[in-house]
């Protein structure tokens, strides 16, 4: 299964790139939370705005740029990406050695790279279903997900021992590097295949409500957007609070925390490589379904870290996560990608990502704000009561039977 989109070199060099690049980012992700608490001291208030700065801009500019995907060469896109991600990582090492690294440096950091990933993640995911033909699509998408599970595994403990060598503000240099492989893997793929035709543009309103009307008329995409998006709005209050609560609370240290998000790596990895076998035997709805209410379950676990073996807890219950997010994030990619031609590619992907990462930086805020106020610990209970909840609404309408098969997904391409 693997094995035969691996022979295929222009995947096997864009899967190259895409997991060296993970791995950099997956050092970022622990090292820049870091340096807001343990160098500028930041709260959990601080840290929502931080981590909200890089998917705000999603829901302000992520439909454009989606009509933008759909008329240039898609590739092209995630080079120039890759080039500038790469250059404004860089101003967190500089800063830091230069004697100006602030908060507000953070925040601009945070927001100028979440403003390219808008382009690099539109085109990406647009261009896979470009890459590789339909009846390939889970397994392409599964394959991309074992990677950035691998680069999950590694990365944080990774992270943790070059903040404890380095200094959490070199580490954020690894990923700039790593983008700048990516950037090579990417030239290196040499020449894309020929596109249809690309009828002429009637301008960018039309194409968006195109693109708008594809997604919210079509039964199964309709209830997929608006169920992720209630769905993620509590998932993210975990993300502002999980690092005060683990150095405040628990005093764990970066390295510590870091081989502890490592396992939740390793159970993605796994995840990832039965998601396409999972996928073929069971409805998209029952898998989102099953898949929110566990790991609801897993973040209440969480929150009882300290009342007795702290790594065992935290790391039993980021593996369940780990062992369950990548087959509910092949599932939504695979059904939505199937479901869409691919002239709609990248505005059905732009309308996702819009609701998706605008409900995320919602939920990271709020989850700052009940931090704020009712403390880390309690916070995350929460949010992962509400998660867990919520995800049983997949089960409520036409999701609880779409299936994942490629003839089946062709017979509904069509919006009803």
């Amino acid at each position: 299964m693997y094995a035969r989109l691996l022979r295929d070199p222009r995947f096997a060099k864009l899967l190259a790139g895409q997991s060296i690049s993970e791995l950099g980012s997956a050092v970022t992700q622990i090292a820049l939370p870091t340096i807001a608490v343990l160098v500028l001291h930041a709260g959990p208030f601080e840290l929502g705005i931080l981590i909200a700065l890089q998917r705000i801009p999603f829901p302000i500019l992520a439909l454009f740029v989606g009509v933008w995907i759909d008329r240039l060469p898609r590739r092209r896109v995630m080079i120039v990406a890759d080039v500038l991600r790469a250059a404004v990582l860089a101003a967190v090492p500089i800063g830091y050695g230069a004697g100006f690294l602030g908060l507000p440096l953070l925040y601009g950091v945070s927001l100028l790279t979440g403003v390219l990933t808008i382009f690099f993640d539109l085109a990406y995911l647009s261009y896979v279903p470009e890459l590789v033909d339909r009846a390939r699509l889970s397994d392409a998408n599964a394959t991309l997900q074992i990677s950035l599970s691998v680069s999950n595994l590694a990365g944080p403990g990774l992270g943790g021992l070059l903040i404890q060598a380095v200094g959490a503000a070199r580490a954020v240099g690894v990923d700039a590097v790593s983008f700048v492989l990516s950037f090579l893997s990417l030239v290196w793929m040499g020449p894309d295949r020929v596109r249809a035709e690309r009828r002429q543009s009637p301008g960018m309103w039309k194409e968006l409500r195109e693109g708008l009307g594809h997604v919210f008329a079509h039964p199964l995409l309709r209830t997929l957007i608006i169920t992720l998006g209630c769905v993620i709005l509590f998932g993210h209050v975990l993300e502002p609070n999980l690092y005060p609560f683990v150095y405040s609370t628990l005093h764990l240290s970066p390295a510590t925390l870091g081989w502890i998000l490592s396992v939740e790596g390793a159970g993605a990895v796994v995840g990832a490589y039965f998601s396409p076998r999972i996928m073929g035997r069971i409805s998209a709805g029952w898998i989102l379904a099953v898949t929110g209410v566990i790991t609801g379950a897993a973040f209440i676990v969480v929150s009882f870290a300290g009342a007795g073996p702290t790594i065992l807890i935290l790391g039993g219950a980021l593996i369940v996560n780990g062992l369950l997010d990548p087959i509910h994030n092949v599932t939504q990619w695979s059904l939505r990608q199937l479901l869409t031609p691919d002239h709609l590619q990248g505005r059905m992907n732009s309308i996702f990502r819009t609701v998706y990462w605008g409900a995320w930086p919602l939920g990271n805020l709020v989850g700052g704000y009940l931090g704020s106020v009712f403390g880390p610990q309690k916070s995350i209970f929460l949010g992962g009561l509400l998660f867990g909840s919520l995800s049983l609404v997949f089960l409520l309408g036409p999701l609880r039977k779409a299936s994942l098969t490629v003839p089946a997904a062709e017979a509904k391409i069509e919006p009803a």
